[in-house]
C-alpha cells in the first residue's frame, strides 16, 4: 500500500480539497482510504455529507497513524491519502515520515510561494520525496507560469495546473468529488484526472530511481 501525504504550511492552499479529489480519482482503480489528520476536519465534514461509502474515511491522531496504516494494508487498501494539519503542529513530522510521497499544493501568489519554503524544509527533513502542484490558479494569469518556475527551484512540479474552478467547490458542498459531479469533458475533471495520472507515474519513476541508486 502506498501513502501520499498532502501538506502545506499555508492555509488556503486548497490542501484538503486536493486530498479529497485526489483520493476519489485514485479510487477508480483501487481501494483508497482517505485519512483526516487535520484538526479542522474538512475531510471528515465532507464525508459526513457523502452518500457513497468510498473512499473509506478515517479520522486519526498523528500519534496513531502507523497503527492505522498497518490495519488499512491488512484490509487490502491500495492507497492511503493523508490530509495533514496546515501547520507544523505536533505530530506533523510523524505524518510526513510515513508517507511514500508528499504533495505540497500552492496557490500562485507570493505568500503561498514563500510558505512552500517552510514546507520543503519539513519534507526534506523526513528524507521522503515530494512534489508541488499549483492549485486554485486563475485562468490565463502570468503569475501561474511564474509560480511554476519559482517552485521548480525547490523540487519537482506537476505539469498539470489545477484551476480555480467553481466545480471543485460545488462538488464538495454536495458530498462529491469533481470527477463524480462535473461533466466528463469539463476542464475541472480533465485537470484532476491528468494530475492523478501524472502523480502516480512520477511516484513510480522516483521509486525506480531510488532502487537503481541504492
Amino acid at each position: 500500500m502506498k501513502t501520499i501525504a498532502v501538506f502545506s504550511q499555508k492555509g488556503g492552499s486548497g490542501k484538503s480539497t486536493v486530498a479529497i479529489h485526489l483520493a476519489v480519482a485514485a479510487g477508480a482503480n483501487g481501494r483508497v482510504i482517505l485519512i483526516d489528520a487535520d484538526p479542522q476536519a474538512t475531510v471528515a465534514t465532507w464525508g459526513a455529507n457523502r452518500a457513497k461509502t468510498t473512499p473509506f474515511i478515517a479520522r486519526v491522531d498523528p500519534a496513531s497513524i502507523e497503527e492505522l496504516l498497518i490495519a488499512a494494508q491488512a484490509q487490502g487498501f491500495d492507497l492511503a491519502v493523508v490530509d495533514c494539519p496546515p501547520h507544523a503542529a505536533a505530530g506533523t513530522a510523524a505524518l510526513l515520515r510515513i508517507a511514500d510521497h508528499i504533495v505540497i499544493p500552492a496557490q500562485p501568489s507570493m505568500p503561498d510561494l514563500a510558505a512552500t519554503q517552510r514546507s520543503v524544509i519539513l519534507a526534506r527533513a523526513t528524507g521522503k520525496p515530494y512534489s508541488f502542484v499549483v492549485n486554485r490558479a486563475p485562468p490565463r494569469a502570468p503569475e501561474v507560469m511564474q509560480a511554476v518556475e519559482a517552485l521548480a527551484a525547490g523540487g519537482p512540479v506537476a505539469p498539470i495546473v489545477i484551476g480555480d474552478r467553481r466545480a471543485f467547490a460545488r462538488a464538495l458542498t454536495d458530498g462529491f468529488a469533481v470527477t463524480e459531479f462535473a461533466a466528463k469533458g469539463s476542464k475541472a475533471v480533465a485537470e484532476m484526472l491528468a494530475y492523478w495520472h501524472w502523480l502516480k507515474q512520477h511516484i513510480q519513476e522516483v521509486e525506480v530511481w531510488q532502487t537503481q541508486a541504492a
